[in-house]
């Protein structure tokens, strides 16, 4: 039987979640920070309450003063759904976290009738900790 050492460099996968509410028309502003225990966020994907909220939503990101996701992006891009794991639908990324400011610009398509009057948006960024 063969054996591996545990390589201690190899980083621990950690999630943190934005989760903001969005109404129909609606450009919403989120403004926080990456959590001071994380040492980098390495990838980024998003998820819909209501799918139906995909068509004409854009969104623009930034990581610690970083424009990571230019203006006007399509937010169905970054969308994570069921038939597929995390690392293959993550937008990757390898910025400093450590309390980084994080801001995205989400706004919806108010011609998209097929969405009700709200509708929740959660951002995950993937970090990374390293082990001391």
């Amino acid at each position: 039987m063969e054996t591996k050492a545990i390589n201690p460099s190899n980083p621990i996968k950690k999630l943190q979640v934005i989760k903001f509410e969005v109404k129909k028309g609606q450009t919403y502003e989120f403004n926080g920070n990456t959590k001071t225990e994380h040492d980098r966020i390495k990838g980024l994907f998003l998820r819909l309450s209501n799918p139906d909220a995909l068509q004409g939503a854009t969104l623009r990101v930034w990581i610690d003063d970083t424009e990571i996701i230019p203006d006007d992006t399509e937010v169905a891009l970054l969308h994570h759904n069921d038939s597929l794991s995390i690392e293959d639908v993550a937008f990757p990324v390898d910025e400093k976290a450590k309390n980084s400011p994080v801001r995205i610009i989400y706004k919806d398509d108010s011609a998209n009738l097929a969405v009700a009057d709200s509708y929740h948006v959660r951002a995950y960024l993937l970090a990374e900790v390293n082990k001391k």
